[in-house]
């Protein structure tokens, strides 16, 4: 696959985050790496591997230390996947102009000027003419897909055909962040490798090392609310003037009223371009209803920021929690008021 536009928006990398092609450093999931290893030194490589968790928790940065290692990258120990950046295969790969990489993703329609919606089957079958050449440097030919999630039904069973019969020295890593949701006859031909949630403990150090100049405050409430995702972590830090601080001053008015304040932010989350921000919004208000109505019951204080100051019952705070998850999914069904439904949301936390 060569290189492409770099202006273009690319389906694989979230927004405020370096892509994973990028990224050379991955905390957690030393089990996972050392599974890859072990089968790989001892050359009994599986074909195809399905790489599964929750956005942001580093599915692709794996799936492209592994990469790096199929096509030759020289990592610095015997025992680890860490290869340098300034490695020549590793910028190859970052570049898009490796020969024996494809990558399978949601493709930038030029006409529109818009990422489609899905992978098409049209793309998936260029996977076909890939590994219909031998590699071009005698080694592995590798495709990843980034992610699964986007392809509809022909598009995985275009896939499914490959995995049935895979070609010589190929491998195919699958990225998919709800795998319940794909084919069980791709599921069965995949070595799988779960991700789990990073610990706070290891997510809040390497945040202090990427991000030098966010403050304390930020960096903590960030790994709180990362649901274990390093990824999604630093999204929160480099959105924190949209999500984090906007967030704090909104739980620090809830002692009172103040409509004015509901209304702005209700209003600047509703712009066009601000999907990726009131994605985050949304998960990190529902985090804190959670976290409220934990304490309320047991008294043990485990969110972000510090307990809010508006006392309710744990019922209560539950009730909020499910209505914030209920809107949020029928405004995305629904295509509803974007404005209207996030101010229904705000009002009734002060007012329920």
């Amino acid at each position: 696959m060569r290189g492409e536009p770099q202006d273009i928006p690319q389906a694989d990398q979230a927004p405020g985050c370096l892509h994973p092609r990028e990224t050379y450093d991955l905390i957690g999931h030393r089990k996972a790496e050392s599974r890859f290893l072990q089968s790989f030194d001892q050359g009994r490589l599986h074909h195809a591997w399905l790489i599964t968790g929750v956005p942001g928790i580093g599915k692709a940065t794996l799936a492209y230390r592994m990469i790096r290692k199929l096509l030759g990258g020289q990592t610095l120990l015997g025992d680890s996947l860490d290869i340098p950046a300034d490695d020549p295969a590793a910028q190859r790969i970052e570049s898009l102009g490796h020969g024996d990489f494809f990558l399978l993703r949601r493709p930038y329609d030029f006409k529109t000027k818009k990422l489609r919606s899905e992978i098409p089957v049209g793309e998936t079958r260029k996977l076909a003419d890939f590994f219909a050449h031998k590699p071009s440097e005698g080694g592995w030919r590798v495709c990843l897909v980034d992610a699964m999630d986007d392809m509809n039904r022909n598009a995985e069973n275009a896939i499914l055909k490959t995995l049935e019969e895979p070609p010589d020295q190929a491998v195919i890593i699958l990225i998919a962040h709800n795998p319940g949701r794909l084919l069980p006859t791709i599921r069965s031909r995949c070595l799988h490798l779960p991700l789990r949630a990073v610990p706070e403990s290891e997510i809040m150090p390497w945040l202090r090392r990427r991000h030098e100049d966010a403050s304390e405050g930020i960096l903590e409430a960030a790994a709180r609310l990362s649901r274990g995702g390093p990824g999604k972590a630093t999204a929160l830090i480099s959105n924190a003037d949209a999500v984090l601080k906007p967030l704090t001053r909104y739980l620090s008015s809830l002692d009172g009223s103040d409509a004015r304040l509901d209304q702005m932010l209700s209003g600047s989350l509703s712009a066009r371009n601000m999907g990726t921000e009131r994605q985050l919004f949304w998960e990190a208000l529902q985090d804190v209803l959670q976290a409220q109505a934990r304490f309320s019951a047991t008294g043990n204080w485990l969110g972000p920021f510090k307990p809010l100051p508006a006392m309710k019952s744990a019922d209560v705070w539950e009730g909020l929690w499910q209505k914030a998850n209920h809107l949020q999914n029928r405004e995305l069904a629904l295509n509803m008021d974007k404005k209207a439904v996030m101010l229904d949301m705000l009002s009734s936390i002060r007012t329920a």
